[in-house]
């Protein structure tokens, strides 16, 4: 197991986390419903749960956690998709737009995980994959609330 390798590893992951949790902050400021300002705050508390054990893994093997998120064009996508939300403020919408996003976050994760097993310990594989279920969670929850709007 490369050390160096590792920590890059878990530095991508973090970022990854630090945009869930910047773009569920601005969902919460463009909604007026409480319940799903309720929600998304929930899931920003996953990501910053996932961030917190990610950061302390990168301390552990002598690494300097990353600070900033990773602003990619599918990011900015995001954000205008956001804005565009904020001229409606449809909650069909603005659920659709989150679940998309957390699909596409459950994709990296898993495709940074399953592309780096040889640069994780076992015990981190498993952490990871616990992760990987917390933000599937959430992804589940804004999809099927989604769903229920198509009803």
């Amino acid at each position: 197991m490369n050390t160096a390798k590792s920590i890059v590893v878990l530095n991508n992951l973090i970022e990854i986390n630090n945009d869930r949790i910047e773009g569920y902050e601005i969902a919460t400021k463009i909604t007026e419903e409480n319940d799903l300002k309720n929600l998304f705050s929930e899931f920003q508390e996953t990501s910053l749960k996932c961030k917190s054990e990610l950061v302390e893994e990168v301390k552990k093997m002598g690494g300097i956690p990353v600070e900033k998120t990773k602003i990619t064009a599918r990011l900015l996508k995001f954000w205008h998709n956001f804005m565009a939300t904020l001229n409606y403020r449809e909650r069909e919408d603005l659920l659709n737009s989150c679940e998309y996003e957390d699909f596409v976050i459950m994709k990296n994760y898993r495709d940074t995980v399953s592309n780096n097993l040889e640069h994780l310990t076992y015990e981190l594989q498993i952490k990871l994959k616990a992760q990987q279920l917390l933000l599937k969670a959430d992804h589940d929850k804004v999809k099927e609330l989604g769903d229920l709007m198509l009803v």
